[in-house]
């Protein structure tokens, strides 16, 4: 059984939700607890995809919000595709920005959208929710050879090793003067 609340829903479709502490510790506990329950729901296509996803709406919520708690919740939407959401209690609505090179944050929800099939945020009385829908890769698709494209990570995760190396560099750069 996952550690976590069922909830029940009109449909059968399987949901299941869990708080965390408002804090970077429980950004990891929220990527187990999300992988967790995609391997449980036969869904392990998209368990990697969901913990980075998770990760980046956590560490919003205990970056940005920073209250107490926050909550993530994850729903089966059919045979292969999931919801990751998180609930915190700010009412402050993220934005994606375009995060210049040297920046050492706000790339998260580029990433968000780059791996989603759609992300969203809807305001709440007591905050708000931030989703991304994700779904399994279709293997008759064709298959693209290019490296850059081989997985819907390679890119994102391509994008942000530039983006660190610019910034080592542009600190070298900086310290040396």
């Amino acid at each position: 059984m996952l550690a976590g609340n069922q909830i029940p829903t009109k449909d059968g479709a399987p949901v299941i939700t869990r708080s965390f502490l408002g804090d970077a510790v429980s950004v990891g506990e929220a990527r187990r607890f999300v992988h967790a329950a995609l391997v449980d729901w036969k869904m392990p296509e998209l368990a990697n995809t969901a913990e980075l996803v998770v990760s980046e709406l956590a560490s919003n919520a205990v970056l940005h919000a920073r209250r107490a708690s926050f909550r993530v919740t994850l729903a089966r939407l059919n045979d292969d595709r999931a919801r990751v959401a998180v609930v915190d209690h700010s009412t402050d609505l993220p934005q994606r920005i375009d995060a210049a090179a040297a920046d050492a944050h706000g790339r998260g929800l580029a990433i968000v959208e780059a791996v989603s099939t759609a992300w969203g945020t809807e305001p709440l009385n007591c905050g708000k929710k931030v989703w991304a829908d994700l779904e399994k890769p279709h293997p008759e698709l064709p298959v693209d050879r290019d490296p850059m494209n081989s997985s819907p990570l390679a890119q994102p995760v391509y994008v942000l090793i530039l983006a660190v190396l610019a910034a080592v560099v542009v600190s070298g750069l900086a310290a040396q003067h």
